[in-house]
């Protein structure tokens, strides 16, 4: 049995899916009955509850020979510190009482660094820093999953995008960064929660086909939105917290957001092991665009 967490979302729900096509035994979790169905109509053991709840959890883990977790990201509620730590220490808790013998773990790039005092270091890669630590004390084979820049996050900001006609944020428009499909990380995570092969604690990075800035990125999602002139526009750190706040983002989060994006300014989140062979996966930026068009237009 390999138990997913966050199995309706971008990388859980690609997870479920390599793992039932390959005849593996499933147990999907989430919050949501009716967003699991899909598992479920896959053959895949629904499991609903909190991630925050670590009884409920170690139900879900329970004689589990895998599993995959991962922290669900809501930059939307306020203390959003807070609520990583809840969950991050549920599921480790979770973890040790239940003795998981394989576990894969979704981080980021940058999750090496401490996050410093209000995180004001990485941003949100702060509090994956603070779960790698905890994740470490526990007796398993683990693998920390570090991907580049998810390629779906520009999803978020498509309604301003047709509104102005340009993509706005705080990232300089000459660095380039790894970006990635999360259908791809989901693979890589597949496997290895398949295959089993690795012992102790390994760092395992995932940055997509390419390095590309963000008007490069952007350049090719317009023509995806029906929107062939959609162009980039780097304001100031000050400007793109009013704007998140102007926005409904709380202030802490909005605040986290523009430290992460000083964070891949200065390369203090970057690859270590630089690219190769092992860590290129093979969705590109256009065929990720291709597979969004007919949905966002």
């Amino acid at each position: 049995m390999i138990t997913v967490l966050g199995a309706t979302g971008n990388t859980g729900g690609r997870i479920v899916e390599r793992l039932r096509a390959a005849g593996e035994p499933v147990r999907a979790v989430g919050r949501d009955a009716g967003r699991l169905a899909r598992a479920a109509g896959l053959g895949a053991q629904p499991h609903v509850g909190d991630a925050g709840d670590p009884a409920f959890l170690r139900r879900a883990f329970e004689n589990a020979d895998a599993a995959y977790v991962l922290m669900p990201m809501d930059v939307m509620t306020s203390g959003y510190a807070a609520q990583q730590a809840t969950v991050g220490e549920s599921i480790t808790e979770a973890l040790r009482s239940s003795g998981v013998p394989y576990v894969v773990a979704l981080s980021s790039l940058g999750a090496e660094v401490p996050g410093g005092p209000n995180l004001d270091a990485t941003g949100f890669m702060g509090t994956l820093h603070e779960q790698e630590q905890r994740l470490a004390t526990l007796d398993t084979n683990l693998v920390l999953l570090r991907p580049g820049l998810f390629l779906e996050s520009f999803l978020h900001g498509v309604d301003a995008m047709r509104a102005h006609g340009t993509h706005a944020d705080s990232i300089d428009p000459d660095v380039a960064l790894p970006m990635v499909a999360t259908r791809d990380v989901g693979d890589v995570a597949a496997d290895l929660l398949r295959r089993r092969s690795w012992s102790g604690t390994v760092v395992r990075e995932v940055l997509g086909a390419a390095d590309l800035t963000v008007g490069e990125a952007v350049a090719v999602l317009g023509p995806a939105l029906g929107m062939p002139g959609l162009s980039y526009v780097r304001i100031p750190d000050d400007e793109m917290e009013a704007l998140l706040r102007g926005a409904g983002m709380p202030d802490d989060a909005a605040r986290l957001h523009v430290a992460m994006n000083r964070a891949f300014n200065d390369g203090t989140v970057a690859s270590l092991a630089g690219r190769g062979p092992g860590n290129t996966t093979p969705t590109t930026v256009e065929e990720w665009a291709r597979t969004l068009s007919g949905a966002l237009r």
